[in-house]
Formats: structure tokens, C-alpha cells, sequence
């Protein structure tokens, strides 16, 4: 398990953008901002705003909530800093008023009911505020008087924080050499590919995205997800909103899609979701950047990209991988000997013999290039599924339906592969949970009925 310390570091940032319109949720709302104005009128403080301090704290309480039942991390890291509640540019808008969201949430720790931990610099660099709920919170809004519990149990945790605005987030974010975001002009082109995300994002967000798992396994992942080693990203199961990232301050890098909570878990767990109740399939294109380099040159790539026998497959991808992003050669073998490939030298001198016909390409920072087309692709069957009725989760090169659009969504990979880059693709199924629950794969109405074993540990 993880430290509090690595927990307090991998916090998430503070959503605003949660909220909800069970009238539960307001009695305890309404009960705690009662307690908040005693708490004021006691130290002399008068209350102004009473509806503006009510929309700060039921915002503030419902992120906390997902923080602590929805997520593997129970912190949330926010701002006291004045200026980051001004509206300037894209990346800046907050939605919220300092002079109400940091008293509610100085009022709250006072009152016993959040913990909390002051922003600091850390090794030379910026650490936010944390917060999170105390155990006194969590109880407090699922006290029997105020109907919370009830509308949880009938509902599920996620059914009380569902998003019912639409996300004022930017969509489409983009970034200069040094990784920081960058405002940008409108084109035609942007607006239209924002108006994609959102029509996406408007499935997503119409669509029961979860993850059965026993309680053996959820251990497992929460070890996986906190190692102190390797710490990844806390996962908050409401978070299933894409996002854009383009780099290198242009709109022909990069491009791929971000910010869905599936995204985040070890490839190994993804079998276990569920999409509308229903399991799923994930189909992966294979030896992606690879064929895509190939096609660019009107050509087929081998069947087997990483058949090289005196070396380990996995280095092999993971050398292409490099060869493909690096600049030059020698900081490329660098890498590989950083990542635990001993014979990089001679394994990128053997690759470049096996695919002679694109090694032109390597070594020339093309990755980012290929990551566009990937996300352009990526756009194409998202908006071709989402006709067919269907939503499919995107990891990249690989997607996620739900089981029984399995057929079509091969066939929209293939036809929009083929379109856009004149070739054949090759695509690749995952294993799914069909597979190892029953000896048939097709037999879903088996699966179904011994899925007792199965509990959401979310409460979905």
C-alpha cells in the first residue's frame, strides 16, 4: 500500500465540474452550511452570499466525496492563490470565487470536518494544498436524517456526482517543446475537431463505464496503481471526459486522446470493464507506427515486425519505439541501456537491417507525427461508432466496445485504416473476460449468470 506522503504528492486536481441535483445531497449541503454559519456568527464573521457560499461548499463536498468512495486517492489538491481564480486565459478559468470556495474551505477544517495539508515548494518546485475528507464528513452527509445513504444504495456513489453541466474545460490543449499548455487562435479546423470531442464526449457521458472486480482483485490494483517505486496517477471513476493534447506548439503533433479514467489502469484490469452492464472486447491495432511508416512509403510490412530470434521481442518494440521518437542515435541507445536493454548497439543495427525499407525514418523525431495520424484515425472510428449507436473507449491504438459491436467495430478499424493510409491493417484482439470466466468465449448468457462472483467494489 501506498505512504500518505506518496498519496498527498499524486493527487488529483480539485474538479469543479462535478455536481449534482439529488435534493439528498442539498439537505446535507444545507444541514453543514447551517453548522458553517454558526461557526462564522460565533467568531464575529457575518455570512454574505448565503447561495454563493451554498454552490462553493456543495461543489467542494461532492469532490471530496468522489475523492474518498470514488477514487484510490481520498486528497485533492487545490489553490489559495488569488490569481488562479482570475479569469484570463483557457487554461486559467476556474469557475469558482476566491472570496467564497477558501473560506468554505478554511470553515471546514476548523469544523473537524477536512484535512489538510499547506502548499510548500519541494525540491525546487511548486506543491498546491491538499485536502481531504475526514471520516467525520463521510458520516456526517450519510447521516439517515438527510436520505444520502439511501439514494446510494439505490443509485450507486457515482449516480450522486454525475455530471450534469457540460465541461468548461478546454478540450483541445496545446503545448510548446517544453511540455507547458499555450493559447492558441481558433481555425475552422480546430472548432471542428472540438465539436467531435464534444459530440464524444456527450456518449461518454450518457454511458455506464465501469469496473467488476472481486475484492482479491481490487487489491491487486490498488498495489499496482501506488507503488511508491513507480506511482501513477490516482483513478477517480467519474473522470470519462476526453481531452486533446497537441505538442511542440503545433497541431500536426501529437493530437492523441487523454483523460478517460480506463486509460490509467494496467492493461491486464481492462478486461474487467463493463460498458452499459455488459462485458467488453478490445481490439488493438498491431505494430502500429510500423505499418503507418510503411504505408507512407506504399508498402506492406512484415507479418511479424519484432521477429529478430537472437533478441527479446518486447526490447524489440520498445527499441522501435525509441528509434522512431528519438532525434538522433546515440542519446536513443542511451535510452535503451537507461530501460534495461543491455545489447542496444547491436539490437539497433539488427533493426535497421530487418526494416531497411523505413529506416530513413528513424531517428528523426517522426513520433509525434505518427501520434497525429494515430489520433486523427483514432477521431475517424470514434465518430463512425458513435453513429452506429456504439461507445468506444480510446487507449490509443486500441478501443473498447462493448462486446456484442465487437464485429463492427473490426470492421470500422480496418475500412478507416485502409481509407486514410491505402493499406491493409492488421488488428489484434485483447483477452477478454469471457475468455477466462468460461470455456466457450461465446457464451455471454454463462458469464452472466455466475456473475455473482463479480461486485463492483464502486458501488455502481
Amino acid at each position: 500500500m501506498t505512504s500518505e506522503a506518496n498519496l498527498i504528492k499524486n493527487a488529483l486536481q480539485f474538479d469543479v465540474h462535478k455536481w449534482s441535483d439529488f435534493p439528498q445531497v442539498d439537505a446535507a449541503v444545507n444541514a453543514i452550511y447551517e453548522e458553517i454559519k454558526a461557526h462564522r456568527k460565533a467568531k464575529g464573521v457575518r455570512v454574505r452570499g448565503a447561495d454563493k457560499v451554498k454552490k462553493h461548499l456543495k461543489v467542494v463536498l461532492i469532490d471530496l466525496w468522489a475523492a474518498s468512495k470514488l477514487s484510490f486517492n481520498p486528497y485533492r489538491a487545490i489553490s489559495k492563490n488569488k490569481t488562479d481564480f482570475q479569469r484570463g486565459s483557457r487554461y486559467r478559468q476556474i469557475y469558482l470565487k476566491f472570496d467564497y470556495f477558501v473560506p468554505v474551505i478554511n470553515d471546514l477544517k476548523e469544523l473537524g470536518y477536512i484535512v489538510e495539508k499547506l502548499g510548500a515548494y519541494i525540491h525546487g518546485g511548486g506543491f498546491r494544498t491538499r485536502v481531504k475528507a475526514e471520516e467525520k464528513l463521510i458520516n456526517k452527509i450519510l447521516s439517515p436524517e438527510y436520505g444520502v445513504a439511501q439514494a446510494v444504495l439505490t443509485n450507486g456513489n457515482i449516480a450522486i456526482v454525475s455530471r450534469t453541466t457540460e465541461i468548461k474545460n478546454e478540450l483541445i490543449v496545446l503545448r510548446n517543446q517544453a511540455g507547458h499548455s499555450v493559447d492558441y487562435e481558433d481555425t475552422p479546423k480546430i472548432i471542428q475537431m472540438r465539436e467531435n470531442l464534444r459530440q464524444i464526449n456527450a456518449r461518454l457521458d450518457n454511458t455506464r463505464i465501469t469496473l467488476e472486480i472481486t475484492d482479491e482483485q481490487h487489491e491487486c490494483l490498488v498495489d499496482q496503481l501506488s507503488s511508491e517505486r513507480n506511482p501513477r496517477p490516482s483513478i477517480d471513476f467519474t473522470r470519462k471526459q476526453l481531452y486533446r493534447i497537441f505538442n511542440n506548439s503545433s497541431f500536426e503533433d501529437g493530437g492523441r486522446f487523454y483523460g478517460g479514467w480506463w486509460q490509467q489502469i494496467p492493461k491486464d484490469f481492462r478486461r474487467y470493464i463493463e460498458i452499459n452492464r455488459k462485458p467488453i472486447e478490445e481490439l488493438d491495432y498491431s505494430g502500429h507506427h510500423i505499418r503507418i511508416l510503411y504505408a507512407m512509403e506504399g508498402l506492406d510490412p512484415p507479418d511479424e515486425p519484432y521477429d529478430l530470434k537472437e533478441f527479446d521481442r518486447d526490447n524489440q518494440k520498445l527499441a522501435l519505439l525509441i528509434m522512431i521518437n528519438a532525434d538522433n542515435e546515440m542519446p536513443a541507445i542511451q535510452a535503451m541501456k537507461a530501460k534495461g536493454i543491455r545489447n542496444a548497439k547491436s539490437l539497433v543495427e539488427a533493426i535497421k537491417v530487418r526494416h531497411s525499407l523505413i529506416k530513413d525514418h528513424f531517428f528523426t523525431g517522426i513520433g509525434n507525427s505518427l501520434m497525429y495520424k494515430d489520433s486523427v484515425l483514432a477521431e475517424k472510428v470514434m465518430l463512425r461508432m458513435l453513429r452506429l449507436g456504439a461507445t468506444a473507449l480510446p487507449i490509443h491504438d486500441s478501443f473498447i466496445v462493448r462486446n456484442s459491436y465487437a464485429a463492427e467495430l473490426e470492421q470500422v478499424m480496418i475500412e478507416e485504416f485502409e481509407s486514410m493510409f491505402g493499406r491493409e491493417a492488421k488488428l489484434k484482439p485483447k483477452k477478454t473476460v469471457l475468455e477466462e470466466q468460461t470455456s466457450n468465449p461465446l457464451d455471454l448468457e454463462t458469464y452472466m449468470s455466475n456473475r455473482k462472483w463479480v461486485t463492483s467494489v464502486w458501488g455502481f
